[in-house]
């Protein structure tokens, strides 16, 4: 006992000192309509209850024997959708396998499904196009959503006992995540935890030391802290959250004296090259969430229910050297003053569901009023010395509907949602599942973002008054499993009109007539005695390039062995790769943190193989892997947004130890 808080104080202290956070935690899988993309491995596990959360295959779970009194099976979490959908006693053990312990960045974990500037920490953007699923106007700042805890993504726990994890990653070019995570029973009723969390990287090129600070790309600072309680006649259940994120980057403006993809000055895969921008140049975001969900049982499948909370964004973009940006192409000329650049966007939101909820003749229901008040002031500098302010607020009435209905048991069912803000925006959405398909439909029209509404700075303005964006949206998926292989193919069909975007000036424009997005793919998972695969492939067909990118052929996969040494160590061997067609990527554009077209760079086809052996003993897992392992066979590198390079080779170590007691 006295062992473990040691290691758990010096294991906080190494977080504190040395600054290092973890990988946001992914919520169990499933495909969700049409909202993104199930996960497969991840550290999800399976439910309890009835129900099953997460992947399958993959590493076999830890045989936790009566010597130990507490351990994975004593650690139980949930989430708020488990609650809210009056799914009150399912509950999720802690995960004790290997499966997909070695996917430990963001963008490994969404299996590539999102696309990032090259390194940890920087900008990131969907693959893929997906619709809007919620209505009301939003901020657009999205660069770093996969770098804070999301609503979704929030455990609460209900543990027998203290649980402790802890969680480090070392992925050498100054890659380090590292998370500090408490959680315990006050009592049967009352849980409370935070979560801790840091991550940092370093350049990859540009003029710097690698000695001090100067070698440093990105900081992150991540801190969770949330509770949940149950009255002891269980008719009242409160779950509550405080989420903060403080992230910085220093920009680069991707790699200088690349102008397109042929590289005849063998310039193109210079990692010692100097960066476009000056090491003046950072954006800096700071968000608040205080979240609260609260739910009270009047009478046998009735319910009343609150849900949702206060958000403060503050976003900051500096750079006091533009002329150097404007020189190399990064951004437009200073329209104000040429000394520097600094603009504050902030940003504040009241957003709460009241409503009623429950059960009735089979039926899960659920209605709500939502109403929403926002505020938005942004500051940029219109002289060297001055600064000039605008600013905006809106209060909007949103009603919403839930139903679902169990057609045989709870692997088939049917569910039907649609959410309206008043004289605007309107959201309907349907999805059947059963055993032999799953297929949904989407109709939705939102408000475009306030950034693409409305901005001023320094370099770029625009004031737009655009109409409502919408997107018709079919998805449908064959599950097939035939031994000890699982096959899904899907597809998905968009049909969008007035889609907004941002031009090849990184301004932003409204395309006023409709195009279609066809989506055809498979995942496929087997599982042979000691050996697994998985993996997904898609191809897309896309009818107006000329306003949306995407590769049309997109694959992921890894091949693993699990073995035993000695009865104690636990090992999982493999390989991972991903490949993508080339394109005309889109470039990012630092001052607002948004992605837009561009007509010269092709990103290139290129197939990148990772190797892998995760470990277990006891329940301590490690983890030691070679990224980028086909570095130098054919060409010299890769891209992965335009004038952005990839990681080189590296090497990765990590530790994953959950405590119990």
């Amino acid at each position: 006992m006295k062992k473990q808080s040691i290691l758990r104080t010096f294991f906080l202290l190494v977080l504190v000192g040395t600054g290092s956070v973890a990988i946001a935690q992914i919520r169990p899988g499933g495909i969700n309509l049409p909202r993104g993309i199930p996960t497969q491995g991840g550290q999800s596990g399976g439910g309890i209850g009835g129900s099953q959360g997460g992947s399958q295959g993959g590493g076999a779970i830890l045989d936790d024997s009566t010597q130990n009194l507490y351990g994975p099976s004593t650690a139980l979490h949930f989430y708020e959708d488990d609650i809210l959908n009056n799914r009150d006693s399912l509950r999720y053990r802690l995960d004790t396998s290997l499966t997909g312990v070695h996917r430990w960045n963001f963008v490994d974990r969404s299996w590539n499904h999102l696309v990032d500037l090259g390194n940890l920490g920087t900008a990131t953007r969907q693959t893929f196009f997906q619709p809007r699923t919620q209505v009301g106007a939003q901020l657009g700042f999205r660069a770093y959503d996969p770098y804070a805890i999301q609503q979704d993504e929030v455990r609460y726990y209900d543990t027998k006992s203290p649980l402790t994890e802890m969680t480090f990653f070392s992925g050498g070019r100054g890659r380090n995540i590292l998370r500090f995570g408490f959680n315990q029973n006050i009592n049967s009723k009352l849980n409370l935890g935070f979560r801790l969390q840091r991550f940092t990287s370093n350049k990859q090129y540009g003029t710097f030391s690698t000695l001090g600070s100067e070698a440093n790309l990105a900081q992150n600072w991540n801190f969770l802290f949330h509770g949940s309680y149950t009255s002891p006649n269980k008719k009242y259940s409160i779950l509550g959250h405080y989420r903060h994120l403080n992230h910085d980057v220093k920009e680069q403006g991707g790699l200088l004296n690349v102008q397109d993809t042929v590289d005849t000055g063998q310039k193109l895969f210079i990692y010692d090259g100097q960066a476009r921008l000056s090491d003046l140049a950072r954006s800096w975001e700071r968000r608040h969430v205080y979240h609260v969900y609260q739910q009270y049982r009047l009478a046998n499948g009735f319910q009343l229910f609150q849900q949702g909370g206060i958000s403060f964004v503050k976003d900051r973009y500096v750079d006091n050297n533009p002329a150097q940006g404007f020189q190399n192409r990064v951004y437009p000329d200073t329209l104000f003053g040429s000394d520097s650049t600094r603009q504050d966007i902030y940003y504040r939101l009241i957003d709460t569901k009241l409503g009623i909820k429950g059960t009735f003749s089979g039926f899960n229901y659920r209605a709500w009023y939502r109403p929403r008040i926002y505020s938005i002031n942004s500051i940029y500098n219109n002289s060297d010395t001055t600064r000039t302010t605008y600013s905006n607020a809106r209060f909007e009435n949103i009603v919403g509907l839930w139903l679902s209905y169990y057609l045989k048991d709870s692997s088939q069912h049917i569910t039907a949602e649609g959410e309206h803000l008043l004289g605007r925006d309107f959201m309907l959405r349907g999805e059947l599942s059963t055993r032999w398909f799953r297929a949904g439909y989407q109709t939705s029209f939102w408000t475009p973002d306030l950034l693409m509404q409305r901005y001023i700075s320094n370099h770029l303005r625009w004031d737009n008054d655009f109409k409502l964006t919408g997107a018709n949206t079919i998805f449908g998926a064959l599950p097939v499993k035939v031994k000890d292989l699982s096959f899904v193919p899907e597809m998905q069909y968009h049909l969008v009109s007035r889609y907004v975007y941002y031009d090849t000036a990184a301004v932003a424009r409204q395309f006023n007539g409709s195009f279609s997005l066809l989506r055809i793919g498979a995942r496929i998972s087997w599982q042979k005695k000691k050996f697994n695969a998985s993996g997904q492939g898609f191809y897309t067909v896309n009818s107006n390039s000329d306003v949306i990118r995407i590769p049309a052929l997109f694959v992921s996969a890894e091949l693993s062995y699990d073995l035993i040494y000695a009865k104690v160590l636990y090992i999982q061997l493999g390989l991972a790769a991903h490949y993508r067609s080339s394109y005309l990527a889109d470039a990012y554009m630092p001052l607002t943190q948004q992605f837009f077209l561009q007509n010269d760079f092709v990103v290139d086809r290129y197939l990148i193989a990772d190797a892998f052996a995760s470990l277990r003993i006891n329940r301590v897992r490690l983890l030691l892997k070679m990224s980028h392992i086909n570095e130098g066979f054919g060409v010299a590198g890769y891209y992965t947004t335009p004038r952005y390079l990839g990681l080189q080779r590296t090497f990765s170590f990590g530790l994953y130890w959950p405590l119990f007691d």
